[in-house]
């Protein structure tokens, strides 16, 4: 995993401003936006690139490189370049849907460098992994893919650290259960320190984060597990049967293609605008999850959520903003419920939930906090060259339960719209429940 694909704030690079015709100035490092970063999050990815550097400069202090190594370091840099090329139509697609944690396939490579070469050889892979993907894929911000590359490093060092434990290397080593033992156990770690680091990150710049959105989900690491292996597979090739590298680059672009598809049917389902469900996928879910609240014998709570007055807000500022509104909104949305709760974008500026194996009082407790946090929020705009600050911005909400107000999601969907309405009639900036329209 790699920053340059998990969204952590703004960068920026240095660049060229125009300012006038004939007059440009060049932006200063002091200016990157990386200084706009959390001093927490600023010093943590500091220290994790110098940990690299250092590590570097006394792998090569202290063990020179074997020139034995130095054709098979040649065979792995030619096919890290052959599959960026190869793959690059798939991974620029990937890289345009990207909206998620967002698991690349070249520890393939990297991994099978840790098992093979010098320490410092491997770190030689993994940056020019980095860097020509950067310059052939796509243009990420530099201090995250240098980041993203450190922390790469320092794990690819910390397994090359437990496999040196093996009487022999891996090269020489027997094939024995033992081998196998410390060659899977240093990928473990390699992928532990990786997420670790890049979790580590993620979590400095997040207000209140969640696990789901700084770990990622249980199939990304099923990724990422499937290409430190293929390295395995790569790396003992290139010792066992060299030609057998094709067959694993072939492999890994039919995965590659596979994880492409995968992520086009999930975006798919996601709103555009604001990240959450779209309507279709969020009543199919909702279908599926009220079957299972029967089989249960348990109740769920339905929310209708609709902000007030949002027409005049798009009218002063313009759409662009009010998309901003929307995104603030579902992200506090998705804060306030738990994990596998159901949040959608019903459009305009409709949103929907759904708390399974709740109970009307909790359904009601989760409305007014999300109501009152709402409320809270404080949101910079900026229209026609002017900005402003949109607060106290309210919402109208209607609640209803499953199955007290229908027994299917159209009816209590409808009974909470109903009660969302109902609670606009009363003043707005209110949370209505069903019962109080329908009894």
């Amino acid at each position: 995993m790699s920053l340059s694909q998990v969204g952590v704030g703004p960068v920026g690079l240095g660049a060229v401003q125009r300012l006038a015709p004939g007059r440009i100035r060049l932006v200063l490092p002091a200016s990157w936006t990386l200084w706009e970063l959390p001093a927490r999050t600023i010093a943590f990815i500091l220290v994790v690139d110098v940990v690299a550097a250092g590590l570097t400069v006394v792998e090569l202090l202290r063990s020179p490189i074997d020139r034995s190594s130095l054709l098979p370091f040649a065979l792995l840099m030619v096919c890290s370049v052959v599959y960026t090329e190869a793959s690059r139509p798939i991974e620029q697609i990937r890289e345009h849907y990207a909206s998620t944690p967002h698991i690349d396939l070249n520890s393939v490579w990297m991994f099978a460098g840790v098992l093979l070469l010098h320490p410092t050889l491997a770190a030689t892979i993994i940056i020019t992994s980095y860097v020509y993907r950067w310059f052939r894929v796509r243009h990420h911000v530099v201090h995250r893919q240098t980041f993203s590359a450190a922390a790469t490093i320092v794990a690819a060092y910390s397994a090359a650290a437990l496999l040196s434990l093996l009487d022999e290397p891996f090269t020489t080593a027997d094939r024995t259960v033992l081998t196998f033992a410390m060659v899977a156990g240093a990928g473990a770690l390699f992928l532990a320190l990786n997420t670790a680091f890049i979790a580590m990150v993620i979590a400095t710049t997040i207000e209140r984060p969640r696990l789901r959105s700084v770990l990622g989900g249980g199939s990304d690491y099923a990724l990422e597990g499937s290409t430190i292996a293929l390295g395995m597979l790569l790396a003992w090739a290139v010792v066992d049967w060299p030609v057998a590298v094709l067959l694993i680059i072939g492999v890994t672009l039919v995965l590659h293609r596979n994880v492409l598809i995968r992520q086009l049917r999930e975006k798919a389902r996601i709103d555009a605008k604001t990240g959450l469900l779209n309507a279709a996928a969020w009543s199919t879910a909702v279908d599926d999850e009220l079957q299972r609240t029967v089989r249960l014998g348990q109740s769920s709570g339905m929310l209708v959520i609709d902000l007030d007055h949002f027409k005049a807000i798009n009218d002063q500022f313009g759409h662009l903003a009010g998309d901003q509104i929307l995104r603030a909104v579902a992200d506090i949305l998705t804060k306030e419920v738990r994990t596998y709760d159901l949040v959608g974008r019903f459009g305009g500026e409709e949103f929907v939930v759904l708390l399974p194996a709740t109970s009307e009082s909790e359904t009601l407790h989760v409305a007014e906090r999300i109501r009152r946090r709402i409320s809270e929020l404080m949101i910079p705009l900026s229209a026609n060259g002017a900005t402003a600050t949109v607060n106290r911005l309210t919402v109208s909400i209607g609640i209803a339960a499953f199955p007290r107000h229908g027994n299917d999601r159209a009816d209590v969907l409808h009974a909470a719209d109903m009660a969302m309405y109902a609670a606009k009639a009363a003043g707005r900036n209110r949370v209505h429940e069903a019962a109080a329209v329908t009894e």
